[in-house]
Protein backbone atom coordinates (compact mmCIF):
# COMPACT_ATOMS: atom_id res chain seq x y z
CA UNK A 1 0.00 0.00 0.00
CA UNK A 2 2.74 2.73 0.67
CA UNK A 3 5.25 0.90 -1.03
CA UNK A 4 3.59 0.79 -4.49
CA UNK A 5 3.82 -2.85 -4.17
CA UNK A 6 0.60 -4.49 -5.38
CA UNK A 7 1.44 -8.38 -4.57
CA UNK A 8 4.11 -9.13 -1.90
CA UNK A 9 5.46 -12.39 -0.75
CA UNK A 10 2.77 -14.45 -3.30
CA UNK A 11 -0.21 -12.49 -1.39
CA UNK A 12 -2.24 -9.86 -2.89
CA UNK A 13 -2.51 -6.68 -1.30
CA UNK A 14 -5.27 -5.14 -2.52
CA UNK A 15 -5.87 -3.60 0.60
CA UNK A 16 -3.73 -3.03 3.92
CA UNK A 17 -5.75 -5.53 5.48
CA UNK A 18 -2.72 -5.94 8.22
CA UNK A 19 -3.35 -2.81 9.94
CA UNK A 20 -6.82 -3.75 9.79
CA UNK A 21 -5.89 -7.45 12.00
CA UNK A 22 -3.59 -5.26 14.00
CA UNK A 23 -6.04 -2.83 15.26
CA UNK A 24 -8.76 -5.51 16.03
CA UNK A 25 -6.28 -8.17 17.54
CA UNK A 26 -7.80 -7.62 20.94
CA UNK A 27 -10.39 -5.71 21.04
CA UNK A 28 -13.23 -8.35 22.70
CA UNK A 29 -15.59 -7.85 19.44
CA UNK A 30 -16.32 -12.03 20.06
CA UNK A 31 -14.95 -13.12 16.34
CA UNK A 32 -11.15 -13.47 14.71
CA UNK A 33 -10.34 -11.85 12.36
CA UNK A 34 -10.86 -14.61 9.52
CA UNK A 35 -13.79 -15.08 10.75
CA UNK A 36 -15.22 -11.41 10.30
CA UNK A 37 -18.94 -12.00 9.18
CA UNK A 38 -20.86 -8.83 9.24
CA UNK A 39 -19.94 -6.72 12.24
CA UNK A 40 -19.62 -3.49 11.01
CA UNK A 41 -18.43 -1.63 14.53
CA UNK A 42 -15.09 -1.99 14.13
CA UNK A 43 -14.85 -2.53 10.20
CA UNK A 44 -15.51 1.49 9.50
CA UNK A 45 -13.66 3.50 12.46
CA UNK A 46 -10.53 1.40 11.61
CA UNK A 47 -11.02 1.53 7.66
CA UNK A 48 -10.96 5.62 8.25
CA UNK A 49 -8.10 5.36 10.79
CA UNK A 50 -5.91 3.33 7.61
CA UNK A 51 -7.22 6.34 5.04
CA UNK A 52 -6.08 8.94 7.45
CA UNK A 53 -2.75 7.41 8.02
CA UNK A 54 -2.07 7.25 4.34
CA UNK A 55 -3.17 11.04 4.26
CA UNK A 56 -0.95 12.06 7.40
CA UNK A 57 1.89 10.67 6.26
CA UNK A 58 1.48 12.41 2.51
CA UNK A 59 0.86 15.76 4.23
CA UNK A 60 3.84 14.75 6.16
CA UNK A 61 6.55 14.40 3.73
CA UNK A 62 5.02 16.85 0.86
CA UNK A 63 8.05 19.13 0.21
CA UNK A 64 5.85 21.98 -1.55
CA UNK A 65 5.78 24.38 0.94
CA UNK A 66 9.83 24.14 2.27
CA UNK A 67 12.71 25.87 1.34
CA UNK A 68 14.56 22.77 0.29
CA UNK A 69 17.89 24.33 -1.40
CA UNK A 70 21.16 22.54 -1.88
CA UNK A 71 23.28 22.05 0.71
CA UNK A 72 26.64 24.49 0.54
CA UNK A 73 29.16 24.31 3.48
CA UNK A 74 31.82 27.38 3.68
CA UNK A 75 35.04 25.51 3.13
CA UNK A 76 36.85 27.14 6.25
CA UNK A 77 33.58 25.55 8.05
CA UNK A 78 33.93 22.30 6.23
CA UNK A 79 37.38 21.90 7.77
CA UNK A 80 36.94 22.37 11.23
CA UNK A 81 33.72 20.17 11.16
CA UNK A 82 35.02 17.30 9.49
CA UNK A 83 37.87 17.25 12.29
CA UNK A 84 35.12 17.39 14.59
CA UNK A 85 33.19 14.28 13.01
CA UNK A 86 35.97 12.01 13.37
CA UNK A 87 36.60 12.25 17.04
CA UNK A 88 34.43 10.90 20.27
CA UNK A 89 34.28 13.95 21.79
CA UNK A 90 31.44 15.12 19.59
CA UNK A 91 28.28 17.65 20.44
CA UNK A 92 25.71 17.99 18.05
CA UNK A 93 23.68 20.06 20.35
CA UNK A 94 26.10 22.55 20.64
CA UNK A 95 26.53 23.53 16.79
CA UNK A 96 24.30 25.89 15.29
CA UNK A 97 21.04 24.40 13.13
CA UNK A 98 23.13 24.33 9.79
CA UNK A 99 25.76 23.11 11.11
CA UNK A 100 24.26 20.29 12.50
CA UNK A 101 22.61 19.64 9.33
CA UNK A 102 26.20 20.13 7.41
CA UNK A 103 28.08 17.44 9.54
CA UNK A 104 25.37 14.83 7.96
CA UNK A 105 25.94 15.74 4.34
CA UNK A 106 29.68 15.70 5.44
CA UNK A 107 29.50 11.86 6.76
CA UNK A 108 27.39 10.95 4.15
CA UNK A 109 30.40 12.59 1.57
CA UNK A 110 33.10 10.47 3.33
CA UNK A 111 30.96 7.30 2.77
CA UNK A 112 30.69 7.95 -0.85
CA UNK A 113 34.00 7.65 -1.13
CA UNK A 114 34.32 4.29 -0.32
CA UNK A 115 34.83 2.33 -4.01
CA UNK A 116 31.28 1.40 -5.63
CA UNK A 117 29.03 3.40 -3.56
CA UNK A 118 27.73 5.95 -6.21
CA UNK A 119 27.27 3.08 -9.35
CA UNK A 120 26.16 0.22 -6.40
CA UNK A 121 23.39 2.31 -5.12
CA UNK A 122 22.57 4.89 -7.91
CA UNK A 123 22.05 7.58 -5.54
CA UNK A 124 23.78 10.72 -6.36
CA UNK A 125 24.96 13.53 -3.45
CA UNK A 126 23.16 16.24 -4.73
CA UNK A 127 19.69 13.91 -4.10
CA UNK A 128 21.50 12.93 -0.60
CA UNK A 129 22.08 16.84 0.03
CA UNK A 130 17.79 17.80 -0.39
CA UNK A 131 16.68 14.77 0.97
CA UNK A 132 18.61 15.80 3.94
CA UNK A 133 17.07 18.93 4.56
CA UNK A 134 13.99 18.02 3.91
CA UNK A 135 14.51 15.01 6.59
CA UNK A 136 15.78 17.86 9.55
CA UNK A 137 12.56 19.45 9.05
CA UNK A 138 10.25 16.71 9.43
CA UNK A 139 11.80 16.17 12.72
CA UNK A 140 10.28 18.02 16.15
CA UNK A 141 12.64 20.83 16.50
CA UNK A 142 10.95 21.15 20.18
CA UNK A 143 11.72 17.61 21.69
CA UNK A 144 14.60 18.36 24.13
CA UNK A 145 16.01 14.93 23.23
CA UNK A 146 14.73 13.13 19.99
CA UNK A 147 15.56 16.02 16.94
CA UNK A 148 17.95 16.20 14.45
CA UNK A 149 20.77 16.55 16.90
CA UNK A 150 19.97 12.99 17.94
CA UNK A 151 19.55 11.95 14.53
CA UNK A 152 23.39 13.32 13.43
CA UNK A 153 24.62 12.03 17.09
CA UNK A 154 23.46 8.26 16.40
CA UNK A 155 25.06 8.79 12.16
CA UNK A 156 28.10 9.55 13.86
CA UNK A 157 28.10 7.21 16.21
CA UNK A 158 27.62 4.62 13.55
CA UNK A 159 30.41 6.24 11.52
CA UNK A 160 32.97 5.86 14.39
CA UNK A 161 31.91 2.36 15.03
CA UNK A 162 32.45 1.55 11.22
CA UNK A 163 35.78 3.64 10.83
CA UNK A 164 37.51 1.66 13.96
CA UNK A 165 36.32 -1.17 12.19
CA UNK A 166 38.03 -0.50 8.99
CA UNK A 167 34.98 -0.23 6.75
CA UNK A 168 34.22 3.00 6.29
CA UNK A 169 36.84 6.30 5.29
CA UNK A 170 36.87 8.42 8.11
CA UNK A 171 35.96 11.68 7.51
CA UNK A 172 39.03 13.29 6.64
CA UNK A 173 39.29 11.56 3.75
CA UNK A 174 37.54 14.39 2.49
CA UNK A 175 40.66 16.52 2.66
CA UNK A 176 42.66 14.32 0.32
CA UNK A 177 41.88 14.33 -3.21
CA UNK A 178 42.23 10.76 -3.77
CA UNK A 179 40.53 7.56 -6.12
CA UNK A 180 38.00 5.60 -4.14
CA UNK A 181 38.50 4.32 -0.84
CA UNK A 182 38.90 0.64 -0.24
CA UNK A 183 38.26 -0.90 2.89
CA UNK A 184 41.45 -2.31 5.30
CA UNK A 185 41.52 -5.46 6.18
CA UNK A 186 45.03 -5.73 6.89
CA UNK A 187 44.68 -9.27 8.44
CA UNK A 188 41.15 -9.23 9.21
CA UNK A 189 39.37 -10.97 6.40
CA UNK A 190 37.64 -13.04 8.61
CA UNK A 191 35.87 -10.16 10.92
CA UNK A 192 31.73 -10.16 9.49
CA UNK A 193 32.52 -5.90 9.35
CA UNK A 194 34.16 -6.75 6.17
CA UNK A 195 31.15 -8.57 4.50
CA UNK A 196 28.89 -5.96 4.73
CA UNK A 197 27.80 -4.50 1.33
CA UNK A 198 27.42 -1.41 -0.08
CA UNK A 199 23.95 -1.52 -0.14
CA UNK A 200 23.89 -2.28 3.67
CA UNK A 201 26.21 0.47 4.71
CA UNK A 202 24.37 2.81 3.00
CA UNK A 203 20.60 1.46 4.48
CA UNK A 204 22.50 2.20 7.88
CA UNK A 205 23.41 5.56 6.90
CA UNK A 206 19.36 6.42 5.71
CA UNK A 207 18.51 4.34 9.00
CA UNK A 208 20.89 6.36 11.78
CA UNK A 209 19.70 9.70 10.10
CA UNK A 210 15.84 8.86 9.91
CA UNK A 211 15.55 6.31 12.62
CA UNK A 212 13.41 9.03 14.70
CA UNK A 213 12.18 11.05 11.84
CA UNK A 214 8.88 12.37 13.19
CA UNK A 215 9.08 11.46 17.02
CA UNK A 216 6.46 13.19 18.74
CA UNK A 217 8.75 13.40 22.10
CA UNK A 218 6.08 10.67 23.96
CA UNK A 219 6.99 7.22 24.23
CA UNK A 220 5.56 3.86 22.68
CA UNK A 221 3.85 3.26 26.28
CA UNK A 222 2.44 7.06 26.37
CA UNK A 223 0.75 6.26 22.75
CA UNK A 224 -0.32 2.69 24.13
CA UNK A 225 -1.72 3.96 27.66
CA UNK A 226 -3.89 6.42 25.43
CA UNK A 227 -4.97 4.29 23.00
CA UNK A 228 -3.35 6.40 20.12
CA UNK A 229 -4.93 5.16 16.43
CA UNK A 230 -1.09 4.62 15.54
CA UNK A 231 -0.19 2.72 18.82
CA UNK A 232 -3.57 0.95 18.27
CA UNK A 233 -3.01 -0.20 14.52
CA UNK A 234 0.44 -1.94 15.65
CA UNK A 235 -1.41 -3.38 18.43
CA UNK A 236 1.33 -1.52 20.78
CA UNK A 237 4.06 -3.36 19.17
CA UNK A 238 6.79 -0.84 17.93
CA UNK A 239 4.49 1.75 16.85
CA UNK A 240 7.07 4.71 16.52
CA UNK A 241 9.73 2.57 14.56
CA UNK A 242 6.93 1.74 11.89
CA UNK A 243 6.18 5.54 12.00
CA UNK A 244 9.26 6.31 11.26
CA UNK A 245 9.94 3.75 8.67
CA UNK A 246 6.86 4.89 6.68
CA UNK A 247 7.69 8.84 6.74
CA UNK A 248 11.90 8.18 6.38
CA UNK A 249 10.69 5.67 3.03
CA UNK A 250 7.96 8.55 1.19
CA UNK A 251 11.12 11.23 1.83
CA UNK A 252 13.40 8.91 0.32
CA UNK A 253 10.80 9.25 -2.95
CA UNK A 254 10.16 12.74 -2.80
CA UNK A 255 14.57 13.43 -3.64
CA UNK A 256 15.78 10.83 -6.44
CA UNK A 257 15.86 7.77 -3.86
CA UNK A 258 12.60 6.20 -5.14
CA UNK A 259 14.95 4.51 -7.98
CA UNK A 260 16.77 2.57 -5.41
CA UNK A 261 13.79 1.39 -3.88
CA UNK A 262 12.12 0.02 -6.63
CA UNK A 263 15.03 -1.69 -8.04
CA UNK A 264 14.01 -5.15 -9.00
CA UNK A 265 15.00 -7.77 -6.16
CA UNK A 266 17.43 -4.87 -5.13
CA UNK A 267 15.48 -2.73 -3.57
CA UNK A 268 13.02 -5.32 -1.90
CA UNK A 269 16.03 -6.28 -0.27
CA UNK A 270 17.21 -2.63 0.12
CA UNK A 271 13.52 -1.80 2.36
CA UNK A 272 13.56 -5.20 4.45
CA UNK A 273 17.07 -4.23 5.53
CA UNK A 274 16.41 -0.33 6.49
CA UNK A 275 13.18 -1.71 8.36
CA UNK A 276 14.94 -4.24 10.13
CA UNK A 277 17.47 -1.75 11.26
CA UNK A 278 14.90 1.11 11.85
CA UNK A 279 12.51 -1.12 13.90
CA UNK A 280 15.48 -2.84 15.82
CA UNK A 281 15.85 1.23 17.74
CA UNK A 282 12.84 -0.32 19.76
CA UNK A 283 14.50 -0.87 23.27
CA UNK A 284 10.91 -2.67 23.56
CA UNK A 285 12.82 -5.63 21.62
CA UNK A 286 16.21 -5.29 23.22
CA UNK A 287 16.48 -8.63 24.91
CA UNK A 288 14.94 -10.55 21.95
CA UNK A 289 17.81 -8.89 19.80
CA UNK A 290 20.64 -9.69 22.33
CA UNK A 291 19.66 -13.64 22.49
CA UNK A 292 19.72 -13.31 18.69
CA UNK A 293 23.20 -11.81 18.41
CA UNK A 294 24.46 -13.63 21.25
CA UNK A 295 23.97 -16.64 19.02
CA UNK A 296 26.03 -15.14 16.68
CA UNK A 297 29.08 -14.01 19.06
CA UNK A 298 29.07 -17.37 19.94
CA UNK A 299 29.68 -18.82 16.69
CA UNK A 300 26.29 -20.07 15.38
CA UNK A 301 26.22 -20.38 11.92
CA UNK A 302 23.49 -18.17 10.36
CA UNK A 303 22.93 -17.23 6.68
CA UNK A 304 24.84 -14.65 5.36
CA UNK A 305 21.93 -11.86 5.32
CA UNK A 306 21.08 -12.64 8.28
CA UNK A 307 24.49 -12.58 10.04
CA UNK A 308 24.72 -8.76 7.87
CA UNK A 309 21.01 -7.68 9.50
CA UNK A 310 22.10 -8.88 13.16
CA UNK A 311 25.53 -6.75 12.89
CA UNK A 312 23.80 -3.26 11.23
CA UNK A 313 21.22 -3.72 13.92
CA UNK A 314 23.90 -3.79 16.72
CA UNK A 315 26.13 -1.19 15.10
CA UNK A 316 22.88 1.08 15.46
CA UNK A 317 21.61 -0.36 18.41
CA UNK A 318 24.98 0.82 20.02
CA UNK A 319 24.78 4.03 18.49
CA UNK A 320 21.51 4.86 19.57
CA UNK A 321 22.29 4.22 22.96
CA UNK A 322 25.43 5.35 23.08
CA UNK A 323 25.51 8.28 25.49
CA UNK A 324 27.02 6.31 28.56
CA UNK A 325 30.09 5.52 26.10
CA UNK A 326 30.65 9.24 25.40
CA UNK A 327 33.08 11.34 27.28
CA UNK A 328 31.40 12.40 30.78
CA UNK A 329 30.38 16.05 30.15
CA UNK A 330 28.74 14.80 26.65
CA UNK A 331 27.25 12.51 28.45
CA UNK A 332 25.68 14.19 30.78
CA UNK A 333 24.24 16.53 28.59
CA UNK A 334 21.82 13.93 27.00
CA UNK A 335 20.98 12.65 29.83
CA UNK A 336 19.80 16.06 31.08
CA UNK A 337 17.95 16.02 27.46
CA UNK A 338 16.18 13.40 28.06
CA UNK A 339 15.02 13.95 31.47
CA UNK A 340 13.31 17.23 29.80
CA UNK A 341 11.53 15.15 27.41
CA UNK A 342 10.50 13.06 30.00
CA UNK A 343 9.58 15.36 32.12
CA UNK A 344 7.43 17.01 29.60
CA UNK A 345 5.43 13.44 28.54
CA UNK A 346 5.06 13.19 32.70
CA UNK A 347 3.02 17.01 32.39
CA UNK A 348 1.22 15.65 29.52
CA UNK A 349 -0.29 12.79 31.08
CA UNK A 350 -1.15 14.28 33.92
CA UNK A 351 -3.00 17.08 31.52
CA UNK A 352 -4.67 14.20 30.10
CA UNK A 353 -5.41 11.97 32.81
CA UNK A 354 -3.31 9.17 32.13
CA UNK A 355 -1.74 6.49 33.84
CA UNK A 356 1.93 7.94 34.47
CA UNK A 357 4.71 5.87 31.72
CA UNK A 358 7.79 7.26 32.85
CA UNK A 359 9.26 7.44 36.19
CA UNK A 360 10.96 10.81 37.23
CA UNK A 361 13.33 11.23 40.63
CA UNK A 362 14.51 14.94 41.76
CA UNK A 363 16.68 13.78 44.29
CA UNK A 364 20.51 13.35 43.29
CA UNK A 365 20.66 9.81 44.64
CA UNK A 366 17.22 8.91 42.39
CA UNK A 367 19.07 10.21 39.77
CA UNK A 368 22.09 8.48 39.89
CA UNK A 369 20.75 5.04 40.43
CA UNK A 370 18.51 5.34 36.92
CA UNK A 371 22.07 6.10 35.21
CA UNK A 372 23.68 2.92 36.89
CA UNK A 373 20.79 0.44 36.09
CA UNK A 374 20.49 1.54 32.48
CA UNK A 375 24.14 1.54 31.35
CA UNK A 376 24.48 -1.68 34.12
CA UNK A 377 21.49 -3.58 32.34
CA UNK A 378 21.54 -2.26 28.62
CA UNK A 379 24.75 -0.11 27.38
CA UNK A 380 27.03 -1.90 29.46
CA UNK A 381 26.17 -5.61 27.92
CA UNK A 382 25.31 -4.50 24.59
CA UNK A 383 28.86 -2.75 24.07
CA UNK A 384 30.36 -5.84 25.41
CA UNK A 385 28.97 -8.65 23.43
CA UNK A 386 29.16 -6.15 19.99
CA UNK A 387 33.20 -5.70 20.88
CA UNK A 388 33.38 -9.90 20.62
CA UNK A 389 32.22 -9.61 17.02
CA UNK A 390 33.93 -5.97 16.63
CA UNK A 391 36.92 -6.07 18.46
CA UNK A 392 38.20 -2.23 17.46
CA UNK A 393 34.76 -1.31 19.44
CA UNK A 394 36.41 -2.60 22.78
CA UNK A 395 37.88 1.31 23.38
CA UNK A 396 34.10 2.60 23.56
CA UNK A 397 33.07 -0.82 25.51
CA UNK A 398 36.02 0.42 27.75
CA UNK A 399 34.73 4.11 28.28
CA UNK A 400 30.81 2.84 29.41
CA UNK A 401 32.94 0.80 31.74
CA UNK A 402 34.46 3.79 33.00
CA UNK A 403 31.06 6.14 33.00
CA UNK A 404 29.85 3.16 34.75
CA UNK A 405 32.15 3.05 37.69
CA UNK A 406 32.47 6.98 37.80
CA UNK A 407 28.09 6.69 38.58
CA UNK A 408 28.89 3.72 40.98
CA UNK A 409 31.34 6.17 43.11
CA UNK A 410 28.83 9.46 43.07
CA UNK A 411 26.09 6.90 44.67
CA UNK A 412 28.84 5.72 46.83
CA UNK A 413 29.62 9.53 48.29
CA UNK A 414 25.63 10.43 48.14
CA UNK A 415 25.12 7.22 50.53
CA UNK A 416 28.42 7.43 52.46
CA UNK A 417 28.81 9.37 55.79
CA UNK A 418 28.14 12.56 53.96
CA UNK A 419 24.47 13.58 53.98
CA UNK A 420 22.97 14.10 50.64
CA UNK A 421 21.28 17.45 52.14
CA UNK A 422 25.22 18.17 51.25
CA UNK A 423 24.57 18.31 47.80
CA UNK A 424 23.30 21.31 45.98
CA UNK A 425 19.86 20.92 44.32
CA UNK A 426 21.73 23.09 41.32
CA UNK A 427 23.89 19.78 40.78
CA UNK A 428 20.77 17.95 39.68
CA UNK A 429 18.36 20.65 38.15
CA UNK A 430 14.59 19.53 37.54
CA UNK A 431 13.99 20.38 33.61
CA UNK A 432 11.04 22.74 33.13
CA UNK A 433 8.36 20.54 31.01
CA UNK A 434 6.94 21.88 27.83
CA UNK A 435 3.65 23.05 27.90
CA UNK A 436 0.50 20.70 26.58
CA UNK A 437 0.06 23.05 23.62
CA UNK A 438 3.29 22.50 22.81
CA UNK A 439 2.30 18.91 21.31
CA UNK A 440 0.07 19.83 18.64
CA UNK A 441 2.77 20.22 15.94
CA UNK A 442 3.21 16.28 16.49
CA UNK A 443 2.27 14.00 14.16
CA UNK A 444 -1.55 13.73 14.72
CA UNK A 445 -2.12 10.12 15.19
CA UNK A 446 0.46 9.27 17.87
CA UNK A 447 -1.89 11.46 20.28
CA UNK A 448 -5.04 10.06 21.80
CA UNK A 449 -8.26 9.83 19.56
CA UNK A 450 -9.79 12.97 21.73
CA UNK A 451 -6.99 15.20 21.19
CA UNK A 452 -7.37 14.71 17.41
CA UNK A 453 -11.17 16.19 17.95
CA UNK A 454 -12.04 19.68 16.95
CA UNK A 455 -15.52 20.91 18.04
CA UNK A 456 -16.39 20.99 14.09
CA UNK A 457 -15.74 17.42 13.32
CA UNK A 458 -15.20 18.69 10.11
CA UNK A 459 -11.84 18.30 8.91
CA UNK A 460 -8.70 16.40 9.55
CA UNK A 461 -6.46 19.59 9.85
CA UNK A 462 -2.57 18.88 8.59
CA UNK A 463 0.13 18.23 10.87
CA UNK A 464 2.82 21.41 10.47
CA UNK A 465 6.22 20.18 10.90
CA UNK A 466 7.26 22.60 13.36
CA UNK A 467 9.86 25.39 12.93
CA UNK A 468 13.33 23.86 14.28
CA UNK A 469 13.87 24.94 18.12
CA UNK A 470 16.10 23.72 20.70
CA UNK A 471 15.80 24.11 24.29
CA UNK A 472 18.92 25.36 25.75
CA UNK A 473 20.83 24.52 28.67
CA UNK A 474 22.89 26.14 31.11
CA UNK A 475 26.50 25.15 32.67
CA UNK A 476 24.51 22.56 34.93
CA UNK A 477 22.50 21.61 32.36
CA UNK A 478 18.92 23.25 33.17
CA UNK A 479 16.51 24.37 30.45
CA UNK A 480 17.20 27.75 30.43
CA UNK A 481 13.50 28.84 28.36
CA UNK A 482 10.95 27.82 30.88
CA UNK A 483 8.66 28.43 28.49
CA UNK A 484 9.60 27.42 24.75
CA UNK A 485 8.03 28.82 21.79
CA UNK A 486 4.09 27.83 21.13
CA UNK A 487 3.51 25.73 18.22
CA UNK A 488 1.93 26.99 15.45
CA UNK A 489 -1.53 29.06 16.09
CA UNK A 490 -4.06 25.93 17.07
CA UNK A 491 -6.51 27.50 14.68
CA UNK A 492 -8.36 25.68 11.62
CA UNK A 493 -7.18 28.27 9.25
CA UNK A 494 -4.00 27.46 10.50
CA UNK A 495 -3.47 23.45 10.03
CA UNK A 496 -2.58 22.74 13.36
CA UNK A 497 -5.43 20.98 15.62
CA UNK A 498 -6.48 21.63 18.87
CA UNK A 499 -6.69 19.23 22.07
CA UNK A 500 -10.78 19.01 22.64
CA UNK A 501 -12.02 17.47 25.58
CA UNK A 502 -11.95 13.78 26.49
CA UNK A 503 -15.43 13.76 25.21
CA UNK A 504 -14.54 14.24 22.07
CA UNK A 505 -13.84 11.26 20.15
CA UNK A 506 -14.71 11.19 16.87
CA UNK A 507 -12.02 11.48 14.45
CA UNK A 508 -11.74 14.23 12.20
CA UNK A 509 -11.65 13.67 8.54
CA UNK A 510 -9.18 14.40 5.29
CA UNK A 511 -10.07 18.42 3.76
CA UNK A 512 -12.46 18.23 1.00
CA UNK A 513 -12.82 14.37 1.16
CA UNK A 514 -16.68 13.26 2.08
CA UNK A 515 -16.30 11.12 5.28
CA UNK A 516 -18.88 8.24 4.43
CA UNK A 517 -17.04 8.20 0.58
CA UNK A 518 -13.98 7.65 2.24
CA UNK A 519 -15.16 4.87 4.84
CA UNK A 520 -17.40 3.13 1.68
CA UNK A 521 -14.08 3.00 -0.45
CA UNK A 522 -12.20 1.38 2.53
CA UNK A 523 -15.05 -0.96 3.41
CA UNK A 524 -15.66 -2.36 -0.24
CA UNK A 525 -11.46 -2.58 -0.22
CA UNK A 526 -11.14 -4.63 2.50
CA UNK A 527 -14.65 -6.77 1.63
CA UNK A 528 -12.51 -7.79 -1.97
CA UNK A 529 -9.22 -8.22 0.11
CA UNK A 530 -10.32 -10.86 3.14
CA UNK A 531 -10.37 -14.44 2.77
CA UNK A 532 -12.69 -15.53 5.22
CA UNK A 533 -12.18 -18.03 8.33
CA UNK A 534 -8.27 -17.10 7.88
CA UNK A 535 -6.16 -15.68 10.05
CA UNK A 536 -3.87 -12.56 9.21
CA UNK A 537 -2.60 -11.42 12.36
CA UNK A 538 0.73 -11.83 10.87
CA UNK A 539 0.16 -9.99 7.60
CA UNK A 540 1.57 -6.24 7.28
CA UNK A 541 0.57 -3.54 8.41
CA UNK A 542 0.86 0.15 6.43
CA UNK A 543 4.13 0.18 6.14
CA UNK A 544 4.31 -2.62 3.33
CA UNK A 545 8.04 -4.69 4.18
CA UNK A 546 7.48 -5.17 7.75
CA UNK A 547 5.63 -7.98 9.84
CA UNK A 548 5.21 -7.17 13.77
CA UNK A 549 7.44 -8.11 16.61
CA UNK A 550 7.00 -12.12 17.52
CA UNK A 551 7.05 -11.55 21.43
CA UNK A 552 4.66 -8.94 23.05
CA UNK A 553 7.02 -6.07 24.72
CA UNK A 554 7.82 -5.93 28.32
CA UNK A 555 5.93 -2.58 28.97
CA UNK A 556 8.93 -1.14 31.20
CA UNK A 557 11.07 -1.89 28.36
CA UNK A 558 8.62 -0.51 26.10
CA UNK A 559 8.59 3.36 28.04
CA UNK A 560 12.59 3.39 27.90
CA UNK A 561 13.14 5.95 24.58
CA UNK A 562 16.64 4.91 23.95
CA UNK A 563 18.90 6.48 25.96
CA UNK A 564 20.23 7.07 29.63
CA UNK A 565 16.70 6.37 31.37
CA UNK A 566 15.57 6.95 35.24
CA UNK A 567 13.46 3.84 35.98
CA UNK A 568 12.51 1.21 38.69
CA UNK A 569 15.49 -1.23 40.31
CA UNK A 570 13.78 -4.56 38.83
CA UNK A 571 12.48 -5.41 35.01
CA UNK A 572 11.34 -8.54 34.56
CA UNK A 573 12.44 -9.65 30.94
CA UNK A 574 10.70 -12.07 28.50
CA UNK A 575 13.16 -13.58 25.88
CA UNK A 576 11.76 -15.04 23.50
CA UNK A 577 13.13 -18.41 22.07
CA UNK A 578 14.51 -19.35 18.92
CA UNK A 579 13.20 -22.16 16.83
CA UNK A 580 14.49 -25.39 17.07
CA UNK A 581 17.59 -26.78 16.10
CA UNK A 582 20.20 -24.16 13.72
CA UNK A 583 16.82 -22.86 12.20
CA UNK A 584 17.43 -18.98 12.21
CA UNK A 585 15.43 -16.94 14.81
CA UNK A 586 12.85 -14.77 13.89
CA UNK A 587 14.90 -10.92 13.30
CA UNK A 588 13.66 -7.95 14.80
CA UNK A 589 11.49 -6.08 11.71
CA UNK A 590 12.10 -8.73 9.11
CA UNK A 591 9.23 -11.16 7.07
CA UNK A 592 9.39 -14.57 8.21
Amino acid sequence: MFDNEEYAHGRRRSVDVGGLALALGNQALGHGWGGWEEVQQGETRYAELLSQMYTQTQTTVDPRNMNLSPIQIPPETRLRLIGALDGWHFEPHKLPEEEVLYCAYILFESLFRRAGMHYETGVALADISIFLRHLRLLYCGQNSYHNFQHALDVLQACHAFLCAAGVVPPADVLYRDEGPWEPRRRGRTDHLAFELSNMDLFALFIAAIGHDVGHPGLTNLFMKNANAPLSTVFDGKSALEHMHYTILIHAMRQHGLGALLDKPKVGQSFRKSLAGIVLATDMGVHFEFMKNFALLANGRDFPLDYKRLLFCQAIIKCADISNPSRPPGVSHYWANALMAEWTSQASLEKHLHLPPSVQLSSNPLGQVQGQIFFIDTFAKPLMDITARVIPEMQRFADQCTTNLVSWQKEKARLTGPCDQDDVSPSDFPPPSPRPPQDFLASFPLTLPTFALGHPDNSHLLPWQPPSPFRPSFDSEGQRADASPPDSPAPSVSSGSFVLASPSSLSFRTVSGVNKNDAATAMRAAYQVGVRKKRSFYNRYSWTSDLSPVASSPNLVVAAIPKATVLVADTVGTVLVGSKAGNETPAAIGTVQ
